[in-house]
């Protein structure tokens, strides 16, 4: 999955755990694992074994991830539910339990992270998937967008700002 599907489909599950949550971070962290995979398999290829799902991808990361969430303390609410629906919510939509993930989730103790799958049947079948997921995560924002009158400049702006969405039709 990409960017729309992560990132809509993670602020529809944070909004459905708590409507009033802002949902910058939620966004954020929704895409981490591949904000930090997809440069080091461009930049150090042999390092993740010419692979996109790499440190990110880990359990040694979300671990990592929700440390950081707890260290902030007070100025996030609910780490642990913001970072169940981001960090383990991201590797659901990623299928991680399919083929040779695991073995990325549970690195280094599983030895080096493994080749990318070959091509095939499939890849076919995770295009289509993909294609939905994307599909699916833009009608979510779309929704959001329309629903809280995000196309409005003004509104937007304050999004932006707070995190938070203005009320529905207001």
């Amino acid at each position: 999955m990409y960017l729309l599907g992560h990132a809509g489909l993670t602020i529809a599950a944070v909004r459905a755990a708590d409507r009033d949550a802002g949902l910058r971070l939620p966004a954020l962290l929704a895409v981490v694992p591949d904000l930090i995979d997809k440069p080091v398999a461009w930049l150090l290829p042999a390092f993740a074994n010419h692979n996109t799902r790499g440190i990110g991808h880990t359990f040694l990361a979300a671990f990592l991830t929700l440390a950081a969430l707890l260290a902030w303390g007070r100025r996030i609410r609910r780490p642990l539910r913001l970072w169940c629906c981001c960090c383990l919510g991201h590797f659901i939509l990623d299928r991680m339990w399919e083929f040779d993930n695991p073995a990325i989730l549970l690195w280094p103790l599983m030895g080096p992270f493994p080749p990318p799958m070959p091509g095939g049947h499939i890849k076919a079948l995770l295009f289509r998937y993909n294609v939905l997921g994307e599909a699916v995560g833009l009608a979510v924002l779309l929704n959001i967008f329309a629903r809280h009158g995000l196309f409005e400049a003004a509104r937007l702006r304050a999004f932006m700002k707070t995190g938070r969405l203005p009320q529905e039709g207001a």
